[in-house]
């Protein structure tokens, strides 16, 4: 059963059409997964640490000391605020690749799952838009409640990974603390990278369970009543424009067929620029020549060409090419009338073969 009922009253049980899920992005509401996003900005973390750990410690630290180094002109400065902000902003760019690669795989992550969906409609704020009933069932429904066992699950298993490894570096941690700071900041080092991929571990699994369900959900979401779907199809066949792109794309796909048999043809029959027919003939007794592909203008030369690039004769005869394009549909027979015309074609498309065969011997 559906959760959510139609404003006639009917149960949204039918899946969304292509249509309406095409108005829903337009309208800046697509599936997203914060999971995921979260989980890519974890990886370009410990991509960035993997890349240039140690040279960004090494930055870091250097800026740090820096005023320490530096005291009495820090005193003595008649701008210490210019003095401050540019240590401030040495630090940052020592850190930056800590912020900005987590940021970018962010991005990226969002883009693959084509969850930008910029919408004008949803930055003019409407009152029609705040629902406390909405807001309570996104906050305590279905959706809310998948969201908070996702939660636990994620504080869970981060807790028991961090139990885990502490355990396991026990004795590590507690020799660290008789050692020198060298030490310590190396196993401390250690243990983090060890948290960091379990921690990409847990959240890239959630993260796939997520955009699977965010894509289920997403669809529940945009269910449609009968009226609904009704509504929209007797709306879609209404569409000119609807019906003109349907009309588009029968069109390619019959002539993208069409033309695909053109290398199989035995002969081109053509007014020169404006007509071609292509014809096969199977030679079954009792079999006339069928019309394989034909056309005008654009497709005409587009035959010629395929025809070329394939080495099927081109016979040039306009009041034959003419009459089968106008009378013949294509898989049709040649009519009795044009077999004269026609075997004509064919005797010279065998002596361009003939003489095309002797050339290469």
């Amino acid at each position: 059963m559906s959760d959510a009922g139609g404003q006639d009253g009917q149960e949204k049980s039918h899946d969304p059409t292509p249509q309406r899920l095409d108005r829903a992005r337009r309208e800046g509401d697509v599936p997203r997964s914060l999971d995921a996003a979260a989980a890519a900005g974890y990886v370009g973390l410990l991509v960035a640490i993997l890349a240039d750990g140690p040279g960004i410690i090494m930055r870091t630290g250097d800026a740090l000391a820096a005023p320490f180094r530096s005291v009495d002109q820090l005193l003595i400065s008649s701008s210490p605020r210019g003095q401050f902000m540019a240590w401030a902003n040495d630090v940052a760019a020592a850190l930056s690749p800590l912020f900005l690669v987590p940021l970018l795989a962010v991005i990226l992550s969002l883009v693959a799952q084509r969850a930008f969906a910029p919408a004008g409609e949803k930055l003019i704020p409407k009152l029609s838009r705040i629902s406390l009933i909405a807001t309570a069932k996104q906050k305590f429904g279905r959706a809310g409640l998948v969201e908070f066992l996702k939660s636990v699950v994620k504080l869970v298993a981060l807790a028991i990974a961090l139990t885990v490894i502490l355990i396991a570096r026990l004795d590590e941690i507690v020799g660290a603390a008789r050692a020198g700071p060298n030490a310590a900041a190396l196993l401390m080092g250690s243990i983090f990278m060890t948290l960091l991929l379990a921690t990409v571990a847990i959240t890239g699994l959630i993260a796939l369970i997520d955009l699977i369900w965010q894509q289920i959900e997403h669809r529940h979401k945009l269910r449609m009543s009968f009226q609904e779907l009704r509504d929209e199809m007797k709306e879609s066949e209404g569409d000119p424009y609807q019906k003109s792109a349907r009309r588009a794309r029968a069109e390619e796909i019959a002539t993208n067929r069409m033309l695909a048999d053109v290398p199989k043809a035995d002969v081109i029959i053509v007014n020169p620029t404006h007509y071609a027919v292509a014809l096969h003939w199977s030679r079954a007794p009792g079999s006339a020549p069928i019309v394989s592909a034909k056309g005008t203008d654009e497709i005409a030369a587009r035959i010629r060409e395929i025809a070329a690039e394939h080495g099927i004769p081109i016979h040039s005869d306009p009041p034959t090419a003419r009459a089968i394009h106008a009378t013949v549909k294509i898989g049709m027979e040649i009519p009795e009338k044009q077999y004269r015309a026609v075997a004509a074609a064919l005797r010279y498309a065998e002596q361009v073969r003939a003489m095309s065969r002797a050339a290469r011997s």
